[in-house]
């Protein structure tokens, strides 16, 4: 079979009906119409996507829409439920958070209401509800208050219960405590503040009360061993130091190293305890010639006189009082023995002024204390004829010159036994009416009633 392409036009072909096939005539028929109805060799449409041809059937056209569609469909990727991705950097260690209070012990645990005394603004602010504890050292044995506020557990109390704590009741309640805490350290650095805590009942108050007083009984006894151990490891590492300075001193005379010593003067109570010397107004330490100002005063307890030298000498302390005439002497016996004494001496005052002997009870009763106990015992009985009391009073009623003709009668008539003190540059008088002998108080008794004094 043969086709033969003619150059009649589709339009042309297609208006005509159809002619039946016969032997005697070939069919032939034009490329035109093999295309129309399906025959032939089939040729592929190419479209020209750059000038967007749109030639063709609206069907033709939407099943290459469609093949497009598809084609970018597949040219994209697939998507799927189940993304993984792994982890650049695996957590393999678990994180610890530490409160500090791994090495304590809970002794009590109570829930409250913290609360803390703002003095710009003269009120109590809120600090926070949460528990209460007392948490001891397992080491050191102390115990401290520790309060975390609820949620966030940030702390709102941290501070040692030391001696000097006391609780307080809040007024008007019977389930709150007030007290105050020299070193606070819920804030970070330690701060002074006033504190109130406030329970559900009386009961529970009561109970953290209890608590709290028993640890600071055991608190108080080791916080006095902390304090005795750090003195005594500040007194040799001071004394380490001395011993260093002075062995680094060049010598002034071979074989004998510079020494650095100082002298301090105390009084002794009855227990033998050292006092502050107030009784004296200064004391003068007069060194060996040799020193370059040998002689050194100071004016304020304990008098510490402190030099360096090589050599041991005695030197002379005089000791000042406000008396007329009060100056004591001691010798002292400078030394390098031993690292550390003391010399006791023995001082006697006489007629001291009433100011004089009230410094000098601070250490205990004075010897005429004992004694006038027993004159005033003794005198008890002067009390029937005269009336010592009123006679006091009636002193402070006498004229100037009254006055000195009593002070003349005293001195002329005494005894022994009559306490008096003259003082004239002060112009102070005094005189124990309880030691004076009787002759002397019955005619002190009638120079009073005849100037009037005494009905």
């Amino acid at each position: 079979m043969s086709a033969e392409n003619t150059d009649r036009p589709i339009e042309e072909v297609t208006a005509e009906a159809p002619q039946p096939a016969s032997e005697e005539q070939p069919v032939t028929t034009g490329n035109a119409i093999f295309s129309m109805f399906g025959g032939g060799a089939k040729k592929e449409k190419k479209v020209d996507e750059d000038r967007g041809d749109n030639s063709g059937s609206a069907k033709a056209q939407r099943e290459a829409a469609a093949a497009a569609k598809e084609g970018e469909e597949q040219d994209e990727a697939p998507e799927s439920e189940d993304v993984h991705f792994e982890p650049v950097v695996h957590l393999t260690e678990k994180v610890e958070v530490k409160t500090n209070e791994e090495s304590e012990e809970q002794l009590f645990k109570m829930r409250a209401k913290l609360f803390k005394f703002v003095k710009e603004t003269s009120e109590w602010k809120e600090r926070g509800t949460g528990d209460v504890r007392l948490l001891k050292h397992l080491e050191n044995g102390k115990t401290r208050l520790v309060m975390r506020r609820d949620k966030t557990l940030k702390v709102c109390a941290n501070h040692y219960i030391v001696p000097e704590m006391k609780l307080s009741p809040n007024v008007g309640s019977d389930r709150s405590w007030v007290w105050n805490a020299a070193a606070d350290v819920s804030e970070g650095e330690p701060e002074a503040v006033t504190l109130a805590i406030r329970f559900a009942n009386s009961d529970n108050a009561n109970q953290f009360k209890d608590a709290f007083i028993k640890a600071q009984k055991e608190n108080e006894a080791l916080f006095k061993k902390a304090a005795e151990k750090e003195d005594a490891e500040e007194e040799a590492k001071e004394k380490g130091k001395e011993e260093t300075k002075s062995d680094n001193k060049p010598q002034v005379m071979e074989g004998f190293p510079m020494k650095e010593w100082t002298v301090e003067i105390y009084i002794l109570d009855q227990e033998g305890k050292e006092k502050p010397a107030r009784c004296f107004t200064k004391a003068v330490y007069n060194l060996h010639p040799s020193f370059d100002n040998p002689i050194q005063t100071f004016t304020e307890p304990p008098f510490k006189c402190t030099n360096e030298g090589w050599g041991e000498f005695e030197m002379a302390i005089d000791l000042y009082t406000t008396e007329k005439g009060g100056k004591s002497t001691v010798m002292h016996d400078l030394n390098f023995a031993a690292p550390q004494y003391e010399m006791i001496h023995e001082i006697t005052f006489k007629n001291p002024s009433q100011a004089l002997q009230q410094l000098l009870r601070e250490t205990g009763p004075l010897p005429s204390d004992e004694e006038r106990k027993l004159k005033k015992a003794d005198a008890s009985k002067k009390k029937k004829t005269f009336d010592v009391e009123k006679m006091a009073d009636g002193f402070v009623k006498l004229t100037e010159d009254d006055l000195l003709q009593v002070i003349q009668m005293i001195h002329d008539h005494k005894d022994d036994g009559t306490y008096i003190h003259n003082n004239l540059e002060a112009g102070e008088f005094s005189v124990d009416l309880y030691t004076l002998p009787e002759p002397l108080m019955k005619m002190l008794w009638d120079f009073m009633v005849k100037a009037s004094v005494l009905a």
